[in-house]
């Protein structure tokens, strides 16, 4: 803890910022709509960096968590790790300053918003530390190689032009199904928090996922609990790399993810949409 107390947040060079996620993150790259890039010090030594932003649809997604904003009243979470030297509870510390950093310095940004990768093991420890709020999970997907490298779909339609399920078999690469949890968290005075939550279709409140929620499905296989990915590894329970192929190939959009209607409460059996 005492070394906890000496951190303070800065922002930092995007280049910067992209060399520690290449080293130290699992997913290796760093997502384009980079617009707040802080770094966690110790001093003058970076031990942590936050990529804040949006994702590849950015009114899309907030409007679909708070029909009534705009592009301008949130930052997405798209990367945040630290060395690991650091404490095992120092995202979540960092994660507090970046908070503090923003309402300060930012007061018309409304509301945070994050993944956290049930694909990867992770049930979002970090934002639950913090006191996030739940809002439910969705259902995705990736494929993924003999040697587990994960592949996007969208990519494969990119490079090759379908992605049925006879040609996917046929190149070696196997569907795996499961969820990934949202968590948000308010910037906004109790007013404003109390009408956003009542406008959202989704269910927010802190009946928090765990470990065993984590869950997949291999085509053609059994559902699978995640082993817990660790900070120590920066490696997933099973899935390397972020949804690339090995060589160079187009950008493509974000995966569509199944939801289902809303329900009363984020239980950890629940989809919401």
């Amino acid at each position: 803890m005492d070394r906890m107390l000496s951190y303070h947040v800065e922002p930092v060079p995007r280049s910067l910022m992209a060399d520690f996620v290449v080293a130290h993150h699992y997913a290796v790259r760093v997502p384009p709509h980079c617009l707040l890039p802080l770094g966690c010090f110790v001093g003058s030594d970076l031990v942590g960096v936050a990529s804040w932003g949006y994702g590849v649809r950015p009114r899309h997604t907030i409007q679909r968590l708070f029909p009534s904003l705009g592009t301008a009243d949130y930052y997405e979470l798209n990367r945040l790790c630290m060395l690991d030297s650091e404490p095992r509870n120092g995202e979540s510390h960092f994660l507090r300053l970046c908070r503090e950093y923003i309402r300060e310095r930012e007061p018309g940004r409304v509301v945070l918003f994050s993944w956290a990768d049930g694909m990867r093991g992770k049930p979002g420890y970090v934002y639950q530390a913090d006191n996030w709020l739940y809002g439910g999970f969705i259902r995705t997907e990736f494929y993924v190689t003999a040697e587990y490298e994960v592949v996007h779909p969208r990519q494969v339609i990119t490079r090759c032009g379908r992605r049925d399920r006879a040609f996917t078999r046929s190149v070696g690469l196997r569907r795996v199904r499961g969820r990934q949890f949202r968590y948000c968290h308010f910037l906004c005075g109790h007013g404003l928090r109390k009408r956003l939550l009542r406008e959202s279709p989704i269910r927010w409140g802190r009946d928090y996922p765990k470990k065993d929620d984590c869950v997949w499905t291999f085509e053609g296989g059994a559902e699978t609990r995640a082993a817990e990915g660790s900070r120590e590894s920066r490696e997933s329970p099973r899935f390397q790399g972020v949804g690339q192929f090995h060589d160079a190939a187009p950008l493509f959009a974000q995966a569509e993810a199944e939801d289902t209607p809303r329900q009363d409460a984020p239980g950890r059996d629940m989809e919401v949409g």
